[in-house]
């Protein structure tokens, strides 16, 4: 194959060993730990079952990253490569594939690989896999290609909205007293990806749709201006749908794109939580 496009299971849209003419697409999984049990993100996993036994486990959880020779297995299936990991800042993924990078350019020295911290999670990366496939189907050389998809980053913004934030807590990404707030009753949260790629918590509220609201408000204070928005989202539909609906009342012709939350994105974003992710002008 000439093209390949590889994530990590961080990206919830279905990818499983895909070939669309020359282009080899597929997700390389993380592992998710719930007390002394080990899951691999794959498409076999049975995301009813691993939520109820997440939020039943009152010790530490985790996730691990893929290893080198995952990646080095889904780089040798083409000749130009461009792989899209889950931030940095929250997962040694990236640094994984950079290793499987260096690792097959001693085998291969003539392959091409260009590796994107995403800076995001879930949507953020469906985001990035969308404009490579453009790119690609343009026929831009690898590297218009490189050149352009970095500027394209610097375009998405990632905004994320949870009713719990247990597992950020065990996990250490928030702090206890930071994740007391969505326990409340009422309480949901806004948050989004830094431009470093962490979590900041930007405003907590009271009732079943302000957030939604103030989130769309906080799309406008940061650019959006009617652009592509992709939302994951964890067993929500009913809240999606509501919120595309507030889009909708000042861009009627928004494109927009849904899908349900992976293991990974699952696990972070819990029951009901949405990642909205979006084109910035």
């Amino acid at each position: 194959m000439k093209y390949a496009i590889i994530v990590d299971s961080s990206c919830d849209m279905y990818i499983d060993d895909n070939y669309t003419n020359d282009t080899f697409m597929t997700r390389v999984p993380l592992k998710l730990r719930v007390g002394e049990k080990e899951y691999i993100d794959d498409y076999d996993l049975d995301i009813v079952s691993f939520m109820k036994e997440m939020s039943e486990c009152s010790e530490a959880t985790g996730t691990a990253a893929p290893s080198p020779q995952e990646w080095y297995n889904a780089f040798e299936k083409a000749d130009e490569v461009f792989a899209v990991t889950i931030t940095s800042a929250l997962s040694g993924t990236y640094s994984s594939a950079v290793v499987a990078k260096n690792m097959i350019l001693e085998d291969f020295p003539n392959k091409k690989i260009h590796i994107i911290d995403s800076k995001a999670a879930g949507s953020g990366l469906t985001m990035i896999v969308r404009k490579l496939q453009e790119f690609i189907k343009q026929q831009m050389d690898f590297e218009e290609i490189v050149a352009n998809i970095t500027e394209y980053c610097k375009k998405i913004k990632v905004f994320f909205i949870l009713e719990s934030m247990d597992n950020l807590v065990k996990s250490g990404r928030v702090s206890a007293i930071a994740g007391k707030l969505a326990g409340i009753l009422g309480i949901k949260i806004l948050g989004q990806a830094s431009s470093e790629g962490t979590i900041e918590l930007l405003r907590k509220t009271r009732g079943k749709d302000v957030i939604y609201r103030k989130t769309v408000d906080d799309m406008l204070a940061n650019g959006y201006q009617g652009g592509k928005v992709i939302i994951s989202h964890c067993f929500n539909e009913e809240r999606v749908q509501f919120f595309l609906d507030i889009i909708k009342e000042s861009f009627p012709d928004v494109e927009a794109e849904v899908m349900p939350t992976s293991g990974l994105c699952s696990y972070y974003a819990e029951n009901k939580g949405l990642i909205i992710s979006f084109e910035k002008e």
